[in-house]
């Protein structure tokens, strides 16, 4: 019965984690296309505040509605404004990156996001980082420098944002190391996104970035950008909560191959002399990570059993 438990659950993460990945690649070629008619304010504003329907969903589905609003303290508050404010800066790079450069190139980059947070655990959370961390993280900004290529004349300072992209959300999923395991996934998120929400209407304040919206289709792929990206942040909670990250995290890669086929697809892009051999190095690296996180569940796991 545990068997199959366990395959079922298998399934539903994995499943959880690749429907997550096609939506934030639609929620990002959504966002390019719209990139050249209006403002990265404006796009993360509508962003940010139609992301609040899959988030009303999770909310009712998990029961949580009638704890939201209870037991709140300045430590908790603190955390969702410094993860809200990360968000913030994760949408905003986001956009520029994939508006600005070839949208496989942009994604791929933001997978540099493992290593920030080996990086960070150092420095917040006080973790030691062996010899086979440290040889992933050099693989992996060795990979990433690759694909930007900042001596050559295809390099394009835009290449900047995706790392900003991936250092913003490292330092989102750290701070929650610091928020306790009896608050659920739907408080943080719904916190966290509020923050999210007056960051993103404040940009837009101070910003000239108002276009008129030119027609209803428009608007209807502007509140899709945030439908599609909340439950795909949503999905990917989901799944990790039923299978083991270190596990899970393999099938995360999937999502550079599907950009790049997307990018091709509706921008005929097809960026391969660049990508190559970056992107080996940049998977290679986060394989690193993830079995020696996945030696260190199984060493802690059988270290349990003996005791």
């Amino acid at each position: 019965m545990n068997k199959y438990s366990f395959n079922i659950n298998t399934y539903l993460a994995v499943g959880a984690m690749l429907l997550g990945i096609v939506l934030i690649d639609s929620y990002g070629i959504i966002i390019k296309s719209l990139g050249d008619t209006y403002s990265t304010t404006q796009l993360l504003v509508f962003r940010n505040v139609f992301a609040i329907v899959p988030l009303i969903f999770l909310i009712l589905f998990s029961q949580d509605d009638s704890k939201i609003f209870r037991d709140l303290n300045k430590k908790f508050i603190i955390i969702c404004l410094i993860r809200g404010l990360c968000f913030t800066g994760v949408n905003i790079f986001f956009f520029i990156s994939v508006i600005n450069m070839e949208y496989a190139i942009a994604m791929t980059l933001t997978f540099a996001s493992p290593f920030f947070i080996a990086l960070l655990s150092i420095f917040i959370l006080k973790d030691r980082v062996g010899v086979y961390r440290w040889s992933a993280i050099v693989i992996g900004f060795l990979g990433v420098i690759m694909i930007m290529r900042p001596t050559s004349d295809v390099f394009v300072i835009y290449s900047i944002f995706p790392i900003l992209v991936a250092f913003f959300w490292s330092l989102s999923m750290i701070v929650l190391k610091f928020v306790p395991e009896n608050i659920s996934t739907a408080k943080i998120q719904f916190y966290s996104l509020f923050f999210s929400i007056l960051g993103a209407l404040l940009l837009y304040v101070f910003s000239s970035g108002h276009q008129t919206i030119e027609s209803m289709r428009h608007l209807f792929l502007m509140a899709m950008t945030g439908i599609l990206g909340g439950t795909g942040g949503i999905l990917f909670i989901y799944a990790y909560r039923l299978m083991s990250p270190s596990k899970l995290a393999p099938f995360e890669y999937l999502g550079i191959p599907s950009s790049f086929i997307l990018g091709w697809i509706f921008f005929k892009e097809a960026p391969i002399e660049q990508l190559f051999p970056g992107v080996i190095a940049i998977v290679m690296a986060g394989m690193i990570i993830i079995w020696r996180d996945a030696k260190k569940e199984n060493l802690q796991r059988d270290n349990k059993k003996f005791y």
